[in-house]
């Protein structure tokens, strides 16, 4: 019985150590699954980019179509699985035909802007006006938009932050 405890205790020992020693040391390296969101890196050159009362801001309209292509074959390290929303909000963003996507930086300290209200006015080719708060997503702001007319759409950019409110205005043609 002695020797058969022993044996037991030695093999419980060495399969316990085993995943210890086995491992990988990562010495000086810090490891995160967020990193900072490099828009540009991920999306290309912005459709717009701007430098308001001290607001540096980058704006890119895309199709749902290109994202989804971007998201899939995303190489900046982002993951988007770890984004701060439900799959009711995902899946909402992702049901317009059009993306827009948001990076604000302070001007002078480079630092990102991600705590500030973000509303987009729409006119529409024909004139007809609407409205869409963008949402907070991984260090930048962004929404969906439906723009189902041919022509050019004038937007109007407004960033609330720290009770003040900046904007900018740009146009975009849908062909």
């Amino acid at each position: 019985m002695k020797p058969r405890l022993a044996f037991i205790s030695a093999a419980l020992t060495c399969a316990l150590t085993i995943p210890v020693v086995a491992q990988d040391l990562h010495t000086g390296v810090a490891v995160s699954d967020t990193k900072r969101n490099d828009m540009a890196g991920m999306m290309g050159n912005p459709n717009v980019e701007v430098t308001v009362e001290g607001l540096h801001m980058k704006v890119w309209l895309i199709s749902q179509r290109h994202r989804r292509g971007m998201m899939k074959h995303d190489s900046t390290g982002i993951n988007h699985g770890a984004m701060e929303m439900s799959n009711a909000t995902m899946d909402s963003m992702m049901a317009a035909p059009y993306h827009i996507g948001l990076e604000v930086t302070d001007a002078e300290r480079g630092t990102s802007i991600t705590s500030a209200g973000v509303r987009l006015l729409i006119e529409s080719p024909s004139k007809k006006s609407s409205s869409v708060n963008l949402k907070p997503m991984n260090g930048h702001f962004g929404g969906p938009l439906k723009l189902d007319e041919k022509g050019e759409y004038s937007f109007t950019v407004s960033v609330n932050e720290g009770g003040v409110s900046r904007s900018t205005t740009f146009q975009y043609t849908v062909n």
